[in-house]
């Protein structure tokens, strides 16, 4: 998946400038980092997602860092499709998801782009899809670099309305 280096306008009073073209594709770790305000989360929920979902025949998995509203929705769906399952919390979320994701992944082997924005269980998470999913993406926002990245994206504020997006391979 390609989004190419420019201006993207975020919301009314924000955007997101790309100093160059990426390229998301599966073998490789991303790491989002930058200060809180900095358009992560929303690169992630307005520009990456939507740009994910056009993609056929990808699985995308997203861990939202607010869990709360995700929590609410797989325990309804949870609850009703088999196998059926109770969802207490965070960790029961995080490990039905990745259940599915395998269940999915073992029916109908294709790419799988996982995004995780601010969670306490990156490593988990990393470590479950390392173990069993062959074709993957992982990217992560996170303050500080908890897994290996092949590529850095740094978000850093330009004024209160822009940020920047600075790219780095490791």
């Amino acid at each position: 998946m390609r989004l190419e280096a420019g201006t993207y306008s975020i919301w009314d009073d924000f955007s997101l400038e790309l100093s160059s073209d990426l390229t998301f594709h599966t073998g490789a770790l991303y790491h989002f980092y930058g200060a809180n305000g900095s358009g992560k989360s929303s690169f992630i929920k307005e520009l990456l997602i939507p740009s994910l979902r056009k993609q056929k025949d990808i699985f995308l998995l997203y861990f939202e860092q607010q869990m709360h509203f995700q929590i609410q929705a797989v325990k309804a769906y949870a609850s009703i499709m088999p196998p059926r399952r109770e969802i207490h919390n965070e960790i029961d979320t995080v490990d039905y998801l990745l259940d599915n994701l395998l269940l999915n992944y073992t029916q109908e082997p294709r790419p799988c782009f996982i995004i995780i924005d601010e969670s306490p269980y990156e490593l988990k998470i990393y470590e479950f899809i390392h173990r069993n999913i062959k074709d993957y993406c992982l990217m992560y926002s996170a303050h500080s670099e908890l897994l290996p990245a092949t590529q850095k994206l740094e978000f850093i504020p330009i004024s209160s309305s822009v940020s920047k997006v600075y790219v780095s391979i490791n």
